[in-house]
């Protein structure tokens, strides 16, 4: 500690490799601004170790298998007293951490992958825009950023662009529910109900518990003249999700619909 005092804040005298796990405080430990903290771990490669699986012990490099040597320090931290205006203290640490490793490695790209996604949550749609591309050239047949990229197009409003990169996810993984759902609000927003309706169709196939999928299948085959259809799909919506008001007036417009027929 700053002060010159030390705490420890784990220790395991015996390891056992069947017990790994990752290790969590109930409540978290307060580490003072100047806090020095270090890792000490000690390897027994000798004969007398019974949970050595070499007799006779054999010669062990770094490596990420159980019989190599391996010791990994990872810690997570959350600054306090941080500035609200400056959003999640969470989003900042990883944002600086993905562009640490960035900085080091520009085709990395997991990190440019999160940037987008973290630029993505707060809202600065071109940086994400950005960084989903350079995702892309590293790695273009990723399924996740393809459809992350697609949805950002789709909230700067442009459906038209988003498509391409869409049909891609769904090329890479035909059951991605993200990408049946996006690319049909991309096709219904382009006015293609019949289109947008089937790949509603599939989101709710792949996932009938979502409400929004449910809901967003109604309106499109209230579109299409199905209206029987629609209804059962906006009732489902509001059985899942009754606190939505959008989709109860729709469902009410729609029944009035109905009557006049």
């Amino acid at each position: 500690m700053p002060d010159g005092s030390s705490k420890t804040l784990i220790q395991i005298k015996k390891w056992d490799l069947n017990w790994q796990e990752v290790f969590r405080y109930l409540e978290p430990v307060r580490l003072p601004k100047g806090t020095a903290i270090t890792m000490r771990y000690t390897y027994d490669n000798s004969e007398d170790n019974v949970a050595n699986p070499n007799h006779p012990p054999q010669r062990v490099r770094a490596g990420n298998r159980a019989v190599d040597e391996m010791a990994h320090f990872w810690l997570q931290v959350l600054p306090v007293n941080y500035p609200a205006d400056q959003g999640d203290p969470r989003l900042v640490l990883e944002e600086a951490l993905m562009m640490h490793h960035v900085e080091k490695n520009p085709t990395d790209f997991q990190a440019r992958y999160i940037l987008g996604a973290a630029a993505q949550t707060r809202g600065h749609l071109q940086l994400a825009q950005e960084q989903y591309i350079k995702a892309l050239e590293i790695q273009p047949d990723d399924a996740a950023a393809n459809n992350a990229l697609g949805a950002v197009l789709l909230a700067e409003e442009h459906p038209q662009d988003s498509l391409p990169y869409l049909h891609a996810a769904l090329k890479i993984r035909p059951d991605y529910f993200d990408a049946h759902y996006n690319l049909g609000i991309a096709l219904a927003t382009l006015n293609d109900m019949s289109a947008a309706a089937e790949q509603f169709g599939e989101a709710v196939r792949l996932d009938p518990s979502d409400a929004g999928a449910q809901a967003s299948l109604g309106m499109a085959l209230a579109n299409l003249g199905r209206l029987a259809e629609a209804k059962a799909c906006l009732e489902r919506s509001l059985q899942l999700n009754p606190e939505n008001l959008m989709v109860r007036d729709n469902l009410q417009a729609l029944e009035q619909m109905m009557a006049k027929h």
